[in-house]
Order: C-alpha cells, then structure tokens, then sequence
C-alpha cells in the first residue's frame, strides 16, 4: 500500500471512484445529480486540486484524497475497498502536510461526519448547499 501523486490517464478512474461513492454515501441525494457532476469534476475540480492515490496491494486505486491549499475538497474509497482503513490513511497523510484543514460535509452523511469528528475535526459553521440545498458543516481540524 502506497500514496502518492495522480497521474493524469488516472482521473477518469477517481472520476467512477467520485460517483460510485456519492452514490452510496448520499442516499439523500438523487443518484442523476451526481451523474450530472461528473463532466465537470473530470474537467475542472480535480484538474485544479492536488490529488493523491492510495495503491491497494493489487495495484489498483483504493480511493483519492483532493486538496486545495488548505481544503480538503474530496475524500472518496471505492465501494468496494471500503472499512480497510483508506480514508484515515489518506486524511492522516494530508494531515502531516498541512498545519490547518478545512472541509464540508453533508448533514446528513453521518457516517462522514462521525469519521470526521473521530479525526480531530470539529464543526466551525453550518451552510447549506447552494446547489443540493442540503445542510452542510464546515468542520476545521488544527494540527496541535
């Protein structure tokens, strides 16, 4: 198991990653809202992120971690290499490279939001999203 920078012939694959995991993470949201993201998370969000992978023992992509200076703007483990303990790596991985993280989550993905706060995160504020119009926190995390 190893992290390190996306190649680009590799974001198509994070792009299936993205959607597959949004899919399931976001039962509250339709499944063609995501679907309709994906041109553009190809295009342009990853495009302007810094994305690193984590390589499973079979070489292939557990999942993605996508950094905007001090953004965390996605985290996401394939569906089916998840509960391995990929998303802590990778968030612990971007944790030693930033003295301050900050983040938003959906209100209703509790699952991230407990994974979030087990990792030192604490909410900062509450929005909604422009676009889902869907509760959200933004949650910081502070390296001590």
């Amino acid at each position: 198991m190893s992290i390190r920078p996306v190649k680009v012939e590799e974001l198509k694959e994070l792009v299936a990653i993205w959607l597959d995991a949004s899919v399931e993470a976001h039962h509250f949201i339709a499944p063609q809202y995501w679907k309709s993201q994906a041109a553009e998370m190809e295009n342009k969000y990853l495009p302007l992120a810094q994305n690193y992978v984590i390589i499973q023992d079979d070489h292939t992509i557990g999942g993605f971690v996508s950094m905007l200076d001090g953004y965390l703007a996605a985290l996401f483990i394939r569906v089916d290499s998840q509960r391995k303990g990929y998303g802590k790596l990778l968030l612990d991985w971007v944790k030693k490279h930033h003295d301050e993280i900050q983040l938003k989550v959906y209100q209703s993905n509790t699952k991230a939001f407990n994974f979030y706060t087990k990792n030192g995160f604490t909410i900062q504020a509450e929005s909604v999203d422009a676009e889902t119009e869907e509760k959200e926190f933004v949650m910081i995390w502070t390296k001590h």
